[in-house]
């Protein structure tokens, strides 16, 4: 990408003179405090503006953005109303400059592995920092002192990121030498303002604040132009101690974050009523053309027509739903007048159920930009999940997992306004499902239940949970594969597969997830047969770090006697776990090309590590030893 550079530097030094003018301005006014105060936010608010621009010259080359300039600008905001907020409440201000430090550390986790040199600079200036305010003399804080040392440490850690930044020869040279002179003129003009508020230092201090400042900020506003415009990408860190620090830590926050789990319905008639009595007038109902060959929508059309309730069915949903369904269920939606949605299948329906949900809540948005966690935010249209299998959990689950049909990359979203307010468990719809459903979904199930019994985030609700579903798998999951008709088989297994999604989407999943979504972005692996393949190489792949809870679970589910030792209790579960997939013919191997391995470990390392809890944390060279594992060497003879 080339950028234009006269413009870039024609607009930069516009902007450096306008800058100049209202901070002179500022110093030599000496009337009004609001009046002087107005200077000094104009002055901000064109950095903000700066970075805007130079954000857009870049975009405007071609240039690919990323979060890092993105962040760059939320943080300039952020000062500016750090600006605002310091003359007439300190303490808030002084919040607002430590969330902008937060969003520049993250800023500076886009460009680099973090290592030593990261943390050595930020041990040096936290010290002095911390030593400076505590021990010297000079210094009046009064009641704000504990507000200070914590700034000192946030902005101590966005400077050792950016002189990280700065000692990376593997980094870009403009943007290490950017990122470290603006991250340190940051950290001198906050020392002139401590001397200025808290041990007189004066006019000069001030004006030494206020330059440094500009200085810095004005530095800063000129990344998001430089970064794009040199061709820097994030470097994907290895799994060394300080990544596996940081994914304990993400881990952590979302275990403690809160989950609304739905409203059961144990019929269709009970459906029925639920959209009538929410004032819905026309549901969709999303399912396949497997699930309309087998008849099991009827029962649903049928309450609905019990009810007036007019209806209509998208029933192009695929395996591992893709973009493309999401589009046309939401046109079909809109054009049709539909104001609520029904799911009627498995995992995919109800998946491409939550696509269309989201495409009608977020019409301008690409699903891409909701990859991830917590990208989406509002209020989807009523939704009622009625599973015809029992193993996805996604009637309980706050994730959509959707394919692009284009690149073949399978991706989840993760948000609350996902979660159905309804989930329909009523074993009649699963009667027709074959026995290889029943087999594969049932153990996707087991994985659901064991993922989250021995991650790092199970808490009692969950370990009660995925004890009671593993129980309820145990007894009945074959007895539904071998005598399809048995009711109370499949009452329970419906139970079992509820269980488990509430468990698993309160305590996430693991590295078999991660591995299986890889599998069916790139070769359309169904999900429950992936995950049934792949989840007894990953128990064994664990090891000792998953041995004692695995163990546990083993012996409170009775696979293993009550005194079984850790190492033959956890042996005997995964024994189990093979014998129950030889009985139902699931296959000990699948399909994985060799040339594929490292991009299809990247793609499961990006999906699992920071998010989800698992007992060991590997990276994707580790997660290679898994697809070497389960691969068919058979495909290799077929070839040959």
């Amino acid at each position: 990408m080339k950028i234009n550079k006269k413009l870039f530097a024609g607009l930069n030094v516009l902007f450096f003179v306008l800058i100049a003018v209202f901070a002179v301005l500022y110093i030599l006014y000496d009337e009004e405090p609001d009046c002087i105060y107005a200077f000094k936010y104009v002055a901000s608010a064109l950095f903000v503006v700066e970075g805007i621009v130079n954000m857009l010259l870049a975009k405007a080359a071609g240039g690919k953005l990323g979060a890092f300039p993105v962040l760059l600008v939320i943080a300039l905001v952020l000062c500016l109303a750090g600006d605002v907020a310091i003359n007439y409440a300190f303490i808030a201000g002084m919040a607002l400059f430590a969330v902008a430090h937060i969003v520049l550390i993250a800023t500076y986790t886009r460009v680099d592995i973090f290592g030593w040199k990261h943390i050595i600079p930020f041990v040096v200036f936290c010290l002095f920092s911390v030593l400076m305010v505590c021990l010297w003399n000079g210094f009046d804080f009064g009641d704000v002192f504990a507000y200070v040392v914590v700034y000192a440490v946030i902005i101590s850690i966005m400077v050792g990121m950016a002189l990280g930044v700065a000692l990376d020869g593997t980094v870009n040279g403009k943007v290490r030498i950017l990122s470290g002179l603006g991250a340190v003129l940051f950290y001198v003009s906050d020392m002139c303002l401590t001397f200025r508020n808290f041990a007189d230092g004066g006019r000069a201090a001030d004006v030494l604040c206020l330059v440094f400042y500009y200085l810095a900020l004005f530095i800063l506003a000129l990344l998001p132009a430089v970064y794009p415009a040199e061709g820097c990408e994030p470097q994907k860190a290895h799994m060394n101690v300080f990544k596996r620090l940081w994914c304990r830590a993400f881990q952590f926050v979302f275990h403690v974050v809160p989950y609304k789990s739905p409203a059961t319905l144990h019929s269709c008639a009970e459906a029925a009523e639920a959209i009538a009595r929410e004032g819905k007038k026309k549901p969709l109902i999303v399912t396949d053309k497997g699930i309309v060959a087998c008849g099991l929508i009827e029962p649903v059309k049928a309450a609905l027509d019990a009810k007036g309730i007019p209806y209509e069915v998208y029933s192009d949903t695929v395996v591992n739903p893709t973009i493309q369904n999401a589009e046309e269920g939401a046109k079909l939606y809109l054009e049709t007048g539909c104001d609520c949605l029904i799911a009627v299948g498995g995992g995919s329906a109800m998946d491409c159920a939550k696509g269309i949900g989201l495409r009608i809540l977020k019409p301008k948005r690409t699903f891409k930009s909701m990859k991830g966690i917590l990208k989406v935010f509002g209020k989807l249209p009523m939704y009622i999940a009625c599973p015809t299998t029992s193993g996805t959990g996604s009637e309980t689950t706050i994730a959509a997992v959707i394919v692009d049909e284009k690149t073949r990359d399978k991706f989840t979203v993760i948000d609350f306004c996902l979660c159905p307010k309804y989930a329909l468990l009523d074993p009649v719809m699963t009667k027709g499902l074959p026995p290889k459903m029943t087999s594969t979904t049932g153990m996707d199930a087991l994985t659901h239940a064991v993922e989250a019994y021995i991650g790092g985030s199970t808490v009692k609700k969950t370990r009660r949970l995925s004890i009671e579903a593993v129980k309820a798998i145990r007894a009945n999951l074959y007895e539904a594969y071998i005598h399809p008709d048995n009711m109370q088989a499949r009452r329970r297994m419906q139970y079992a597969a509820y269980c488990a999604g509430l468990s698993f989407t309160i305590s996430y999943v693991g590295y078999v997830h991660a591995v299986a979504h890889s599998l069916g972005g790139k070769y359309n692996t169904p999900h429950g047969l992936a995950n049934s393949v792949i989840l007894p190489y990953v128990l064994k792949d664990y090891g000792i770090y998953g041995r004692k809870r695995l163990a546990k679970l083993s012996r409170l589910t009775g696979v293993s006697e009550v005194n079984a030792a850790d190492e033959q209790a956890c042996s005997e579960f995964i024994a189990w776990i093979e014998d129950l997939n030889a009985r139902m013919n699931i296959p000990v191997k699948t399909r994985v090309d060799m040339e594929d391995i490292p991009a299809l470990a990247a793609h499961a390392d990006a999906e699992a590590n920071p998010l989800y809890p698992v007992p060991y944390l590997m990276n994707a060279k580790a997660l290679e030893k898994i697809y070497y594992e389960i691969r068919d060497d058979s495909q290799d003879a077929a070839e040959g």
